[in-house]
């Protein structure tokens, strides 16, 4: 019996298609790995650039008052509840302000840049595109963006129905154009369900597609606090205390004082660094 004249040959290697050949190049063994010591965190222990979150709770518990000190602190580089803070811009898209919001930004003192005005981020005429490509002109004049918040997600919708699963991955693919684009960390404010218990309103997907959630909530007591229910990465329960203080900021046409709030956020009370 001869010997088999294919056993010597060299088999052809199939050809990959470019885009399997991109996607080869790019995967990499396990042992290669290293570990990521360092975090491009916007707050340490709660907020990452380039990540997704979802702020939420019942009306009249402060959402957008703690947003905004939350995005004074990123843009002043101040600790935040007793937390490291990278120093980075800030853009709050004030969808749902309404007339009053300039008086908080100015009781805060804030000086982030706001967008006053209606953005669309789900559908065929999302805004997505357009908002990354301003951002993107913020960062080549000012530098690095940190943090863009979205106040609120049903604001930024348009017609789309936060009901409904296609409509939020929609909203979270224009939100995931801009993270990515901007490296920013993408904050979207949100109200409660009917029954709070059961966490925010509309699709459970959102959560699931978030990298952390925080609830706001006030007891009995008044007592308000901010809690991570969800943390991709981070350790879930860091948890926070915050009071709405009163601030005069001057008087009407007919004498009256004129008031807004500033949240006053306490030391982390769990500490999970």
């Amino acid at each position: 019996m001869t010997d088999d004249p294919l056993k010597n040959v060299t088999p052809i290697k199939p050809r990959l298609s470019a885009d399997a050949q991109r996607m080869l190049d790019r995967a990499t063994p396990g042992t290669d790995l290293r570990a990521q010591l360092d975090r491009p965190y916007v707050v340490k222990g709660w907020l990452d650039r380039g990540a997704v979150s979802v702020v939420y709770g019942e009306a009249n518990v402060g959402k957008s008052f703690w947003a905004i000190d939350l995005a004074h602190h990123v843009f002043e580089g101040i600790p935040w509840g007793g937390n490291r803070v990278a120093q980075g811009g800030v853009l709050y898209v004030a969808a749902e302000g309404g007339a009053m919001f300039d008086n908080r930004m100015v009781a805060r003192k804030a000086r982030f840049w706001v967008l006053p005005s209606q953005v669309t981020l789900s559908g065929k005429r999302s805004d997505a595109g357009a908002l990354a490509e301003m951002v993107r002109h913020l960062v080549s004049v000012q530098g690095p963006y940190h943090l863009i918040i979205f106040d609120t997600l049903a604001r930024v919708m348009g017609g789309a129905d936060e009901n409904n699963a296609p409509d939020i991955a929609a909203l979270m693919r224009s939100i995931d154009h801009i993270r990515q684009t901007t490296g920013a960390h993408c904050m979207l404010i949100h109200h409660s369900g009917k029954d709070a218990a059961k966490g925010a309103r509309g699709h459970s997907s959102l959560r699931a597609a978030v990298d952390t959630e925080i609830v706001l909530s006030k007891d009995d007591a008044g007592d308000r606090t901010a809690r991570a229910t969800k943390q991709r990465d981070y350790p879930a329960g860091g948890q926070v205390s915050f009071d709405l203080r009163t601030v005069t900021l001057g008087n009407d046409s007919d004498g009256d004082p004129v008031t807004s709030c500033v949240c006053d956020v306490k030391e982390e009370e769990r500490k999970l660094l």
